[in-house]
């Protein structure tokens, strides 16, 4: 009986091997495909008006608690762009988003530099500044 053990045990250990095998295959075969980058602002749209601005977040927690700071911080972002395009309709970037939320909801960025688009068709784009995109923080 421990000759039959031995070799049900060898049966295994060589199907766990072909398992493990097949499972990197897999992941290597996920990792080769390139991240297509959909553009944020709609190809059939033109660029109007093109603004940097640098928006000082720390004032939309002045007041109140110190939670939902994040939240407090893109409701400003959204109010600031508004009153300086003239405009309602606001798409803010989900990149402008990750930045505002990297440190969690109590500790946004004091200050954080985007690029406003004022498009042909009368809707705001709120994207970061290349210079935001290579800050690793």
């Amino acid at each position: 009986m421990s000759e039959e053990n031995e070799v049900e045990l060898k049966e295994e250990r060589e199907l766990e091997v072909v398992e493990e095998e097949e499972a990197e295959k897999k992941v290597e075969e996920v990792e080769e495909k390139p991240k297509e980058e959909t553009p944020f602002i709609p190809e059939d749209v033109e660029i109007r008006e093109e603004r940097i601005y640098i928006v000082p977040l720390w004032r939309s927690w002045i007041s109140g608690r110190g939670y939902r700071r994040a939240k407090k911080a893109v409701r400003y972002l959204r109010k600031f762009v508004s009153r300086h395009m003239r405009s309602d309709d606001i798409k803010i970037s989900p990149k402008v988003n990750e930045i505002i939320w990297r440190n969690g909801i109590r500790n946004p960025p004091r200050k954080i530099k985007i690029r406003v688009v004022l498009g042909s068709d009368q809707v705001v784009y709120v994207m970061p500044a290349e210079e935001m995109l290579d800050e690793n923080v």
